[in-house]
């Protein structure tokens, strides 16, 4: 991997280097208890980043274990409060929503029940490992149960790299290109594959998250894309912060020449609406509407493996326009594909990110 340049905007610095191990902003990640009464479990905690300027709310979500205790006859309600310490600070406290349950129609108790709460960390509070104790009060007894957060601080990382590279152009074909990049730290993450040379870029989109802090994505180079020295722009979000990456690579003429196939391109946009996403936009042959051409639409759910499953087919209209509903169940990715033919090039839009919550 080559990490060659990169810049934040704001006053965030974003520096290779060494691994961030801090929770993704708008994800979180299991906490390990370091002392357990075992009244709380399932804590996870996100937005656990020192901010470059001012300050960010981090969230946090649990269980209570037995709320109302375990014998039907005589309740104990539990109560909830929670304080977090930074190294070398006084503790502050966690501001906790947690609503005590009822018991069941058939008499019986609830086994758990989740909570959540917030705390603020502010641009002069330092990154590690920070304390978070939860009190549990059942009657006249307590009961403490302490977690570790992980705070990454101001410096966050980017690694990415293209493959293969070099990209060996091959007259008539296309040749698959694979982007991947690690940025522990990010909301979303997305990429471009931009000529040193010339204008032409491949916008791969919001690149698809395949594990904690794995982000890939892919497209195809038609042989008459530009040689010469090009760049993967990455560029990840981490709360209102915005950082970029940048990878060189090489890509090479294709052995003969190049074919005399019209160049194609194919937009997307999604809507939301519950389950149902409108997927829609525009396929183009040489700059003009490509009319009465069949799209596939395909579909990957967010931290999947493998590759991506079509979903459904699309006719474009006389002006080039296409617009279809699919169902979606589970967050994930959508992208579409043209295919080429003898006369024409093959192309993929971006891809986006469909959020069904």
């Amino acid at each position: 991997m080559r990490l060659l340049l990169a810049t934040a905007t704001g006053a965030a610095v974003l520096l290779g280097g060494a691994g961030i191990t801090a929770t993704a902003a708008g994800a979180s990640t299991s906490l390990t208890a370091r002392t357990a009464a075992g009244d709380i479990t399932g804590v996870s905690a996100g937005n656990t980043y020192v901010p470059s300027d001012g300050t960010v709310q981090a969230g946090i979500n649990f269980t209570v274990k037995d709320p109302l205790g375990t014998d039907p006859s005589t309740t104990v309600p539990a109560s909830v409060t929670a304080e977090i310490s930074p190294p070398g600070k006084a503790a502050r406290s966690v501001s906790v929503s947690y609503s005590q349950p009822s018991k069941g129609s058939d008499g019986k108790l609830p086994t758990s029940a989740a909570g959540t709460g917030s705390f603020s960390i502010s641009s002069d509070d330092p990154a590690g490992d920070w304390s978070l104790t939860f009190k549990v009060s059942r009657g006249g007894s307590v009961s403490t149960d302490s977690f570790t957060v992980n705070v990454t601080g101001k410096k966050a990382s980017i690694s990415a790299s293209v493959t293969p590279d070099p990209v060996n152009l091959k007259k008539g074909r296309e040749v698959q290109v694979d982007v991947s990049a690690r940025v522990k730290d990010a909301g979303s993450v997305s990429a471009r594959l931009v000529s040193d040379d010339t204008s032409e870029y491949y916008d791969l989109g919001t690149l698809s998250q395949d594990g904690y802090g794995v982000y890939t994505g892919s497209t195809y180079f038609s042989d008459d894309t530009e040689p010469g020295a090009w760049t993967l722009e990455v560029t990840a979000t981490r709360g209102n912060e915005t950082f970029k990456g940048q990878v060189a690579f090489t890509v090479n003429e294709p052995e003969g020449g190049v074919s005399k196939k019209a160049k194609s391109k194919v937009t997307l946009s999604v809507q939301k609406k519950g389950t149902k996403v409108k997927v829609y936009g525009k396929a183009t042959r040489a700059g003009k509407a490509y009319k009465g051409k069949m799209l596939a639409v395909y579909y990957k759910a967010k931290g999947a493996k493998g590759k991506y499953k079509r979903i459904a087919w699309v006719k474009t209209d006389s002006a080039g326009k296409y617009s279809t509903k699919v169902t979606i169940k589970k967050d994930g990715y959508v992208k579409v594909r043209l295919s080429g033919t003898s006369k024409t090039r093959s192309a993929w839009s971006p891809q986006k990110f469909v959020n069904v919550k």
